[in-house]
C-alpha cells in the first residue's frame, strides 16, 4: 500500500483554532457525504472564506484513511480553510448554537461513520 502525506490547514478562526497539521494518508481522498457523530448522521460540508470575506458554506468535505498513532488506522474528514461543517442537509449556514451542528478543525472516525459521495 504506498502513502503520501496530507496537510490539513485550516486558517479562519471564525469558528475553530486555527491549525495545520500533517497525516500519512494510506489512500487518496475521497469526497464525504455523511459523517455519524453520535448516531445523528449529518451531512459534511466544508466552510471556505472566500478571498471578499464571504462564507461558501457548500465546499466539498474529504475524507481518507490515515495513520493515527494511537488508534492505527482512522479515517480523516476535513475541508474548507474553516473547517468541516457536520449538519442536517437542511442547514443553510453554520449555528454553534444549534446542538446538531459541530465544526471543528478536522475529525477522525471509523470507516462505518462515514458515507462518501457518489
Amino acid at each position: 500500500m504506498s502513502s503520501a502525506f496530507l496537510t490539513v490547514e485550516v486558517d479562519d478562526a471564525t469558528f475553530t483554532e486555527p491549525v495545520q497539521l500533517t497525516f500519512r494518508r494510506l489512500e487518496p481522498p475521497q469526497r464525504v457525504h455523511m459523517v455519524d457523530l453520535d448516531g445523528a448522521g449529518p451531512g459534511a460540508r466544508g466552510l471556505q472564506r472566500r478571498s471578499d470575506g464571504s462564507l461558501d458554506a457548500d465546499a466539498p468535505a474529504w475524507t481518507c484513511p490515515v495513520e493515527d498513532s494511537g488508534a492505527g488506522v482512522s479515517w480523516l474528514v476535513y475541508g474548507g480553510n474553516a473547517g468541516p461543517w457536520l449538519a442536517p442537509a437542511t442547514a443553510s449556514e453554520p449555528d454553534l448554537e444549534d446542538s446538531e451542528q459541530v465544526v471543528e478543525t478536522y475529525v477522525l472516525v471509523d470507516r462505518g461513520d462515514i458515507v462518501l459521495a457518489e
